[in-house]
């Protein structure tokens, strides 16, 4: 996009039209902008620009030491870090990944009303949609929360691709070529984008859906981007290594080679919210459509309104209105150099004490090369042996790391919640008030992770509902189409108590149907033997997929799944929670029976419940009469569960 045109660059066979050179100029000017943000010092980051903030939070992060010397008597030194302030990083990732934090959803229809039902279909299709056989998002959310830690600002975007590739299938005269879909490039990916792959334009507004535009950058092998692009008419001027930079003294391209990258292209999509324009750009090479108005942004909410596909995480922010935060290493980062500066001072001084350079006077001769283990040497009476060194006070060097460290936990994780026992010499008190006061920390910075993903969580729901779960085209027997919806399945879910697999199914046939009461039962009693009655191995849910699109889904995470409840902390307090509500008649026993079950034994939890038959309150005589040639187990299997069923489309 931008590069220093000299007398001898060649022009580029590459000269679009009037339009797009105009379109090229103006996004030339917001490039060099955003360029210009990540190059300029900010006082807010202590006068380092964004790239020097970047560079110096990963080689924090990453223990990086210059171990160069160039004085060959300073060589004995230690030079080295004790990687405090990465330790602290490790400890506070694993706390925030505890686990895959997801959003959950509040569905209301045009009046404001809340759908219980269509929350939780959204908050089930979000987990199956992040889960590894269908998407990249929990390996980036760990890595997102490690960029939260040394970088300004790092970013986790939301697509939706369909990308064909080649394969050959044999057949019976050899092989041919055919096109099928990558199942790598296609369906929901979370890609990472760092902090200068990304451009912005204001610096000062903090909701990224404010700026004016986004420039994404990134550089890939050609061959990735063949797939999407090759069939493009511009596709035959990109070339590895060389860009067609636009000239704003003539108008026209000329190539410039890459020397940092000469194997891959660069990869610039513009995205203007307002405008509602997408154009991406090969090596500075234009490939939109032919019309320059007819490049709408691709991510679309329910509404169809555009919307930016990324979304910034941090650590903590700064001041009111800038854009980027503060990571955990640029906070921590006084404090680390101090502690590592210390430990030098120590670790070097120790040295000294251990081989202490001493100062011979006499007539004799005494040097280096005869100190060896059983060394004998003779001494004249007024021969004698000095320590150069006075003698120090070790104590207060090591007051002062310590000092240090303490300062270090204040500010991130105490060292009992990274897994360390406590001194015998600390009290309960003391270690119980380091925990909290950790606790707390976390939560802040969990306060940050929380907003970045619920904002995440929107662009999620937009994917759902504009391409997962609409219709797709299959073809039938003797050529004829049908519009198929998909079907998701999630195992080990929780239903009515029981932890049974889970399927949702969007139904057509729930379309503009109107469905009685007693309709309702029927279909809920006949879905009973779908999931697998008596055994119940499969939770069966039906949706209206045209309502379930017209629903406005509002986003929330709960700070509180951060923090790690596992085995050892819900036994005891289900079981207390048992004994307190066993004769509370709002209480369902069987169901908080067997969530005590499970936390026991997990699947196997539910043979040691036993079965019991129940009652259909409310259903019509005649409905129970049919039922009893069924047993009475289905009438206490329906009292147990009908509501897994969506079967009424709301209208």
């Amino acid at each position: 996009m931008i590069g220093d045109i000299q007398k001898n660059t060649p022009l580029s066979a590459y000269q679009p039209s009037e339009d797009v050179l105009k379109f090229t100029a103006e996004m030339k000017k917001d490039y060099s902008a955003g360029v210009d943000i990540l190059q300029r010092p900010w006082v807010e980051l202590n006068d380092r620009s964004v790239i020097e903030d970047t560079n110096r939070g990963q080689a924090m992060l990453n223990s990086y030491v210059d171990t160069a010397v160039e004085d060959p008597n300073e060589a004995y030194k230690w030079r080295g870090t004790r990687s405090m302030a990465r330790n602290k990083g490790i400890a506070m990732h694993a706390q925030l990944t505890a686990g895959y934090l997801l959003p959950m959803f509040v569905a209301q229809n045009e009046n404001d009303e809340v759908d219980k039902d269509f929350s939780e279909v959204m908050r089930d299709i979000v987990e199956w949609m992040a889960s590894p056989i269908n998407s990249n998002y929990q390996s980036s959310f760990l890595q997102i929360v490690f960029g939260m830690e040394s970088n300004p600002v790092t970013y986790l975007g939301a697509e939706y691709n369909e990308v064909y590739q080649k394969i050959k299938e044999k057949t019976d005269n050899g092989y041919e070529v055919k096109e099928v879909l990558d199942e790598v490039l296609s369906g929901f990916q979370a890609p990472i984008w760092s902090a200068t792959q990304v451009l912005i334009t204001n610096a000062y507004e903090r909701n990224i859906q404010k700026q004016r535009c986004i420039i994404k950058r990134r550089y890939v092998e050609k061959a990735e981007l063949e797939a999407k692009y090759g069939k493009h008419e511009n596709w035959e001027f990109v070339k590895d290594g060389v860009k067609s930079v636009y000239s704003d003294d003539d108008g026209l391209f000329y190539d410039i080679k890459d020397d940092d990258h000469p194997h891959l292209v660069a990869e610039e999509t513009y995205l203007n919210r307002r405008e509602d324009t997408e154009i991406c750009l090969i090596n500075g090479i234009y490939f939109g459509d032919k019309n320059l108005d007819d490049n709408p942004i691709r991510h679309r909410d329910n509404r169809g309104n555009p919307k930016y596909n990324l979304t910034p995480f941090g650590f903590s922010r700064i001041g009111e209105h800038f854009f980027y935060y503060k990571s955990m290493m640029n906070a921590m980062g006084w404090d680390n150099n101090l502690y590592d500066a210390m430990s030098e001072v120590a670790m070097n001084r120790a040295l000294l004490e251990t081989e202490m350079p001493m100062a011979y006077s006499g007539e004799g001769k005494i040097e280096s090369d005869v100190i060896f283990p059983n060394a004998i040497v003779n001494m004249g009476k007024d021969d004698k042996l000095t320590p150069l060194l006075p003698g120090s006070n070790m104590a207060n060097i090591f007051n002062a790391i310590r000092e240090t460290a303490d300062s270090m936990t204040e500010g991130s994780v105490s060292e009992t919640m990274s897994g360390q026992l406590p001194q015998a010499s600390q009290k309960a008190y003391s270690v119980a008030q380091a925990q909290a006061q950790a606790k707390k920390m976390i939560g802040a910075v969990g306060k940050s992770l929380a907003e970045s993903v619920v904002q995440y969580g929107s662009l999620m729901k937009d994917i759902i509902i504009n391409h997962i779960t609409i219709p797709q085209v299959e073809e039938l027997t003797g050529g004829t189409m049908k519009m198929k919806y998909k079907s998701f399945f999630l195992d080990n879910k929780n239903s009515g108590g029981k932890m049974t697999d889970k399927t949702i199914k969007f139904d057509e046939t729930l379309i503009g149907k109107e469905m009685t009461d007693e309709d309702k039962k029927y279909e809920e009693l006949r879905m009973l033997e779908e999931s697998g009655y008596p055994d119940e191995k499969n939770s069966l849910i039906r949706v209206n997929p045209e309502m379930f699109a017209k629903f406005n889904y509002l986003c929330k995470v709960d700070v509180e799944e951060m923090f790690t409840k596992n085995q050892e902390y819900w036994q005891p307090v289900l079981l207390a929670l048992r004994r307190e509500m066993l004769n509370d008649p709002f209480i369902d026993m069987e169901k908080l029976d067997r969530r005590v079950m499970y936390e026991h034994f997990r699947s196997e939890g539910d043979n040691y419940i036993k079965e019991q038959s129940q009652t259909i309150p409310g259903v019509p005589n005649a409905v129970t009469e049919q039922m009893q040639g069924r047993g009475s187990e289905m009438v206490g299997q329906y009292n147990k569960k009908t509501a897994n069923a969506v079967t009424e489309p709301i209208l």
